[in-house]
């Protein structure tokens, strides 16, 4: 089922991706300056190039101060076409980078809910291996340089036939638009390449008979050793979902518990990627708000707990993470500091640099110390849990 680390990173992933369009729509706003400040080459009238070039740097920095205070600096003796230009950048950035921020969320909101197709999608494969299996057991001649015993398959085994009559099944199959029609090579090279020549399941073909243990045994282990492991469906997935990395434990898990209730068709049962997929979805998009609208506040925490760091050189991520994980200490007061903390620092492992797991812990440890004395945290209660 959907974990909340997974929704976190979610969250540090979209606000990555918009911090870099930011950076993307700056360039395109210093462009615009450049094209106000251009020399006009169709003029009769003598071209200052000098001072044109001095007003775009002016225009420049206006621009960056608009990006930061929302207002240009304190020097009144810019030029009013320095300020009107650089206004103008600035609001093209802020209206590209704020439809941007919404863009990022929606994808990656989208994204996690692909996993539930992928989820459903594995379990389609399994339908489609015993179609195989059952064209291969009814076929007259085999190979005699290859034979492989027909005693039993996947087509007979109990736990597939479950999933082949489910009707809710068929209509999730169908629903997220999975079809297997254009795509049977991929079905027919994983039941050659991978299943036939596992050892494990060529064993079970040898026997006639199986209890309902010994079909769940091998649908488990064809799960975990074949469809997840073996290069041929890994790679098919891996280039399904580009974040297969980070799904597919998830999709494991939803897997395994699914097959575990197909021994019957009386307690099978596709487990729910969510038990409220609204609230997770409340979630991403508030710590992502969050971050955006206290990122300032927070750069004032960090700079004074990093005063003695280069901010240059902290890996973007880490900033990223640290300001994700002071949202959810200030803002969800639900949630028990050590949960945050730990949430982050495994984030910051998996996806920062070697270091950062320990870098973030430091950080995140002396600042929830100090927020907290300062009542800037105020914890309640599933939250107290580990405050007292």
């Amino acid at each position: 089922m959907l974990n909340r680390r997974l929704l976190r990173t979610k969250a540090v992933q979209a606000l990555y991706a918009r911090k870099l369009t930011a950076d993307a729509n700056r360039l395109l706003a210093l462009d615009h300056i450049e094209e106000a400040f251009a020399p006009d080459l169709n003029s009769m009238e003598f071209q200052d190039r000098t001072k044109l070039t001095g007003m775009k740097r002016l225009a420049g920095i206006t621009l960056d101060e608009f990006i930061k205070h929302g207002k240009p600096g304190d020097d009144e003796e810019l030029p009013a076409q320095v300020i009107n230009v650089a206004r103008s950048a600035f609001e093209a950035y802020q209206r590209q980078t704020n439809a941007d921020g919404q863009k990022v969320v929606r994808r990656v909101l989208n994204e996690t809910e692909s996993i539930h197709v992928d989820f459903v999608r594995v379990l389609s494969m399994f339908i489609e291996l015993a179609h195989q299996a059952k064209i291969d057991r009814e076929r007259r001649y085999d190979d005699p340089e290859a034979p492989f015993p027909k005693d039993g398959g996947l087509d007979s085994n109990r736990v597939i036939q479950v999933l082949q009559a489910d009707k809710n099944l068929e209509q999730e199959i169908i629903r997220n638009g999975i079809n297997w029609s254009n795509e049977m090579g991929i079905i027919r090279k994983i039941y050659k390449e991978a299943l036939r020549k596992n050892a494990e399941y060529e064993a079970y073909c040898s026997k006639v008979d199986h209890t309902a243990e010994e079909d769940q045994l091998i649908v488990q282990y064809i799960l975990r050793q074949v469809l997840l492991k073996h290069e041929v469906p890994l790679d098919f997935l891996e280039q399904r979902d580009l974040y297969w990395v980070d799904h597919s434990e998830l999709i494991r898990g939803l897997a395994i518990k699914t097959l575990k209730s197909a021994d019957s068709a009386d307690t099978f049962e596709l487990a729910p990627l969510t038990k409220d997929w609204e609230e997770d979805r409340f979630f991403v998009e508030e710590l992502f708000r969050i971050v955006l609208e206290e990122s300032d506040q927070y750069d004032l925490y960090l700079d004074e707990q990093l005063k003695n760091w280069e901010l240059e050189r902290i890996a973007l991520v880490d900033m990223i993470i640290l300001k994700t994980a002071l949202a959810e200490l200030i803002h969800f007061p639900g949630i028990p500091v050590k949960v945050t903390i730990n949430e982050f620092i495994e984030i910051a492992k998996r996806y920062s640099t070697p270091k950062s797991g320990k870098f973030v812990n430091g950080v995140l440890d002396v600042l929830s110390v100090k927020l907290s004395k300062e009542g800037i945290i105020r914890k309640s209660g599933r939250g107290l849990i580990d405050n007292k």
